[in-house]
């Protein structure tokens, strides 16, 4: 919200106090949209990502020690977030904070399609193998063969 004298004023006219009960707005509903319109979005594409990764990238000898790692690297990154936007929105402004974010979405989805191989129907053998082989996959349209597989 706007701090200035029009939005005091009109929060005042309905007699609630600036910041303690919120002020009057006929689009509210918006943030809810947004919310909603995010959660639909983020949920099925990056939000994801780590935990079907987690579930196929590792041996299965490290897997739960590697997923606990994971996990709290997620969970952390999610509080560094949280706890620095505020203080970006501040420093740098709104719009940039936003674009910030949004730069590092790209590079991040960018980084899924190079290095992460598709493992959609292939054995967690061959997942093993493919991630041993650690390859640079920069034409990601074409599928990963196996050194056996190779003719």
């Amino acid at each position: 919200m706007i701090s200035n004298d029009v939005t005091k004023k009109l929060c005042g006219s309905d007699h609630r106090a600036w910041y303690t009960r919120g002020c009057p707005s006929k689009y509210g509903w918006t943030a809810l949209v947004g919310l909603a319109l995010y959660i639909i979005f983020f949920s099925p594409g990056m939000g994801t990502v780590p935990w079907v990764v987690n579930s196929e990238i590792y041996p299965l000898r490290y897997r739960g020690i590697c997923g606990g790692i994971a996990s709290t690297t997620v969970w952390i990154s999610n509080l560094i977030v949280s706890e620095s936007f505020l203080s970006l929105t501040e420093a740098i402004g709104t719009a940039w904070t936003f674009m910030m974010f949004g730069i590092v979405a790209v590079v991040a989805i960018f980084f899924v399609v190079v290095y992460v191989p598709e493992t959609k129907g292939v054995p967690m053998e061959e997942v093993e193998k493919m991630l041993e082989q650690r390859s640079l996959q920069f034409k990601f349209w074409q599928k990963r063969y196996s050194s056996s597989e190779k003719h």
